[in-house]
């Protein structure tokens, strides 16, 4: 049996919320081209204020979604936290994770700050946008801190859609290797590179990845269907309680449902579909049905 989109409910664990100023900064971003004249992204499907944002997913069966954000400069993280953590006293069915940069001064305190008083759940880090390496070492006290506390890191860590010289699987290696303990999420199955990604949860069982942006029933990646295939359904049959369900709303170039439709035409088991669709994410925020 084929099941529709609206069969489900959802915890979605790739959801973005900036301050409105920051998103209109990158709609436009993604909008504007390149100094080529290329287009640099896409169009931005869903350019709606805070509240319509959050009353969108609630008509796509959205019981609860991530608030991610990443700081692209120094001294800008902080004030992003705030808003974050004001976000989410509005919305509490949102799943606080917080954003810092390697070269704050201050970075510890106020990571402590929104794990420890704020009860975030952890970071996202955006390495492609952000422009360091995981294995920086000015990132070691703030991953030793989220050890401690057995908190999470959302990674966009792959190659997909685009690529720099600080993402890619051989970097990611080289920080979970000397922080093994570390609770992490790998964004987009850490494409295009997803095989490698998936072995190496044999390894890490605090790994996890997210589905955003992969199953797309359409060309939207350059190199999806032309020199590598998608995942198959037997790998996320084979690590079916290690996969969660990302969307990368509101920043995709179309419907909402197609996030899912790629995965639903596997046809999977319906009890496969519930641990991706929600219940992994349960498992790993602490959310009460």
């Amino acid at each position: 049996m084929v099941y529709a989109h609206q069969d489900f409910n959802y915890i979605d664990t790739h959801v973005h919320f900036f301050p409105p100023n920051l998103f209109k900064a990158i709609w436009d971003f993604f909008e504007m081209p390149d100094n080529d004249g290329n287009p640099r992204g896409w169009s931005i499907n869903y350019k709606l204020d805070t509240k319509e944002l959050v009353d969108f997913l609630k008509t796509e069966k959205v019981t609860s979604f991530t608030t991610y954000n990443y700081a692209h400069k120094k001294d800008i993280a902080e004030q992003i936290n705030e808003w974050t953590y004001q976000f989410c006293k509005q919305y509490p069915e949102a799943i606080a994770f917080g954003c810092v940069w390697p070269g704050d001064d201050n970075k510890l305190e106020y990571v402590q700050k929104i794990i420890d008083d704020y009860k975030f759940q952890g970071l996202k880090l955006q390495l492609l946008v952000q422009d360091f390496y995981p294995h920086d070492e000015r990132m070691f006290e703030i991953y030793n801190f989220l050890v401690d506390r057995g908190k999470w890191i959302n990674m966009h860590c792959g190659t997909a859609p685009y690529s720099n010289k600080f993402v890619g699987f051989k970097h990611f290696t080289k920080m979970i290797e000397r922080f093994p303990d570390l609770n992490i999420i790998v964004a987009h199955f850490g494409a295009y590179e997803h095989e490698k990604f998936f072995k190496l949860m044999d390894k890490h069982d605090n790994l996890y990845l997210d589905t955003a942006m992969v199953f797309i029933p359409f060309n939207l990646f350059e190199k999806w269907k032309r020199d590598i295939d998608y995942p198959d359904r037997e790998l996320l049959i084979s690590y079916q309680d290690r996969i969660l369900y990302g969307s990368d709303f509101p920043n995709i170039p179309y419907d909402y449902e197609i996030s899912t439709k790629g995965l639903l035409d596997l046809d999977l088991e319906k009890g496969i579909y519930h641990k991706i669709f929600s219940e992994n994410a349960r498992k790993i925020f602490n959310i009460s049905k």
